[in-house]
This record gives structure tokens, C-alpha cells and sequence, in this order.
């Protein structure tokens, strides 16, 4: 986020500190940590979208 703040939020889309909407998001993937999902294979989004929150 443009001011540092940093949540773990998925459903985040402005940072409640600053307003910004300019928000990186991480994804854990197969122990890879990523930024963008625009390069991966339908694999992997099958992978993403099958995901499930535990808490």
C-alpha cells in the first residue's frame, strides 16, 4: 500500500490507514509467494480458485 500499511485482509480494496486503492496483494502458492496472477497456467488458477480459508 502506498502508505506501508500492511493487513492480511483478502477482501481488502482500500487501505483503511490512507484511503489508497493502489494495493499489492501476495498469494502462496505451492510455496511460492507471488504478486500478480497474470502469468499463471490454468493449473494454477484452478488451484487459486479451489482455495479454501481456513481460520
Amino acid at each position: 500500500m502506498d502508505c506501508g500499511f500492511e493487513n492480511a485482509d483478502n477482501d481488502l480494496e482500500t487501505c483503511p490507514h490512507c484511503g489508497s486503492h493502489k494495493i499489492d496483494k501476495l498469494q502462496r502458492i505451492t510455496g511460492y509467494l507471488v504478486g500478480t496472477t497474470d502469468r499463471w497456467n490454468s493449473a494454477k488458477l484452478a488451484e487459486l480458485k479451489d482455495r479454501v480459508v481456513h481460520k
